[in-house]
């Protein structure tokens, strides 16, 4: 049972641990948040404390928001050539589970795997726009790719035309108008001017939604919402860290992993849990298809969600 956070072992508890470098350096950077943004500070300290608690919150705004179901929504973003390579394979496995991914590409990778991509295309599966320029590198130096043209550093008006351009070639390449917008490296264009932004310029083009939130505006806000000007899907959490994005990088990629593949498996069983004690919710998972093409762990922890939830695509939730 846990011990009352005040109660007088978990202080001296709290201190010891407290002493810890990298306790410090965590209360430090939630210092600065809280300098920045007191309200997002204040999310990040009851995550942390009571993640059950953020759950709770996300069901009461799912009612809210009309969401009185549970349903799965699998995106797929293909931010490099080696995803080129390997998304017919994923996409066909998903096929055969009942999984129909939606799928969100650079216009100039698009373009460069238009084959594959078209292919994919003809199953049904949804495109959104994803911008036009390619947003990442390869690091000779590292033996990875690396990420860069983060809208954020940008002139808005380059962010803009970028989305104009990724929607023009979504046309071109695959003859039909993309609904949705995902921002390229989304994790860092979270400022409310940033999103009015956003959402202006995709209203302007007639989009019905953006999915280029993080987990904090779920539980903040509901798993769809319209604040900024169309309906914005934020990205679902980790079940026990509801504020960070459930992402494949993370555990299937990323050089220094503090997670293991199996560790997504017991993540998404306990989000299936959560959603279906609470009796409604959308889990908005994304995925990078050359992270996990070869991992039986990520197929299974999508079966597991499936359990509990049917697979359809953004534009068919969106009112």
């Amino acid at each position: 049972m846990q011990q009352p956070f005040f109660g007088r072992a978990s202080v001296f508890n709290w201190w010891e641990t407290v002493r810890q470098p990298l306790l410090l350096h965590h209360l430090s950077l939630l210092a600065r948040m809280a300098a920045k943004d007191p309200l997002a500070a204040a999310y990040q300290v009851r995550a942390q404390l009571d993640s059950d608690s953020m759950w709770r919150r996300y069901a009461v705004n799912c009612r809210s928001a009309g969401i009185t179901t549970i349903t799965l929504v699998l995106s797929f973003d293909c931010d490099t050539p080696d995803d080129i390579r390997v998304a017919w394979d994923v996409h066909s496995r998903l096929l055969d589970m009942g999984v129909r991914p939606a799928y969100a590409v650079p216009g100039a990778l698009l373009r460069q795997g238009a084959q594959v991509y078209r292919r994919i295309a003809e199953t049904g599966a949804e495109f959104l726009n994803h911008g036009g320029v390619s947003h990442t590198y390869f690091d000779d130096s590292a033996g990875r790719y690396r990420s860069c043209f983060f809208y954020d550093e940008l002139d808005p008006a380059r962010v803009a035309q970028d989305i104009v351009e990724g929607d023009d070639i979504v046309r071109d390449v695959l003859g039909a108008p993309p609904k949705g917008f995902r921002t390229p490296h989304f994790g860092t264009y979270q400022k409310v001017r940033q999103l009015r932004f956003l959402h202006k310029t995709l209203k302007e083009l007639g989009y019905q939604y953006s999915s280029s939130t993080t987990p904090y505006w779920a539980v903040r806000k509901g798993p769809m919402f319209d604040d900024f000007g169309i309906a914005e899907l934020p990205v679902t959490g980790i079940a026990s860290r509801p504020l960070s994005i459930f992402d494949t990088w993370a555990y299937f990629e990323a050089p220094s992993q503090l997670f293991e593949p199996a560790d997504y498996v017991r993540e998404a069983q306990a989000l299936a849990h959560s959603f279906k004690d609470h009796g409604c919710g959308l889990f908005n998972i994304y995925a990078d298809p050359s992270h996990i093409f070869d991992s039986d762990y990520f197929f299974d922890a999508i079966a597991t969600l499936c359990t509990v939830a049917p697979s359809v695509h953004f534009a068919e939730i969106v009112p």
